[in-house]
């Protein structure tokens, strides 16, 4: 299946996610992202919150990596800004309910399979996987960290929407298909993708 990002030009809406899963889904290495919530059931499957979102890296638990591997050496952070470069658009949902399944999927991303049970139990056994089509700013913006984007909460508004007319996708249409096609096939224990309108 393929993509495309929305009929918008703009978009204010930011997703907190630790700095190299960002760097991560930017770059091809992995299409999916574990949520424990914001996935209301609509008629005919599941809808996210947000179905478009720019990538809005942290740093905050980072130092305790919970990462395979450290992919490259970033310069120091700097808390008082924010480098937004990703647009993620949600190509499709699932609600996985088997702890197994979380094994099953451990090639298809950064985490370790410690971190990944860790969102998996986290109150309450089972998690959301959203498989998302990731696009590429072609000039990173550098934001001001405002105080009410700090915190723990997920979603982030951001001061200023960002224009999404310069996005391209960091994976080709086929490539993204393989990787989407891969994840769907690994999660055949569960019920089917439901793919996003």
């Amino acid at each position: 299946m393929t993509t495309s990002t929305q009929d918008q030009s703009t978009s204010e809406i930011a997703f907190k996610e630790w700095a190299g899963v960002c760097d991560a889904l930017g770059t091809g290495k992995q299409i999916l992202i574990l949520r424990k919530g914001g996935i209301a059931e609509v008629e005919g499957g599941f809808q996210p919150d947000h179905e478009t979102f720019w990538l809005y890296p942290t740093h905050v638990h980072e130092s305790e990596q919970g990462l395979k591997a450290v992919t490259k050496q970033n310069p120091p952070h700097d808390s008082t800004t924010v480098e937004i470069k990703y647009l993620a658009r949600v190509a499709w949902v699932q609600r996985v309910n088997d702890a197994e399944i979380i094994s099953q999927i451990d090639t298809e991303h950064i985490w370790t399979t410690e971190t990944a049970l860790k969102r998996f139990y986290y109150r309450s056994p089972g998690v959301w996987l959203l498989c998302v089509r990731v696009y590429e700013l072609a000039q990173f913006r550098r934001l001001s960290v405002l105080p009410e984007y700090l915190g723990c909460h997920t979603w982030v508004n951001l001061a200023t929407p960002l224009e999404t007319d310069s996005v391209r996708p960091v994976l080709s249409d086929e490539a993204f298909d393989i990787m989407s096609k891969r994840l769907q096939d690994r999660l055949l224990a569960e019920d089917s993708p439901r793919a996003m309108a």
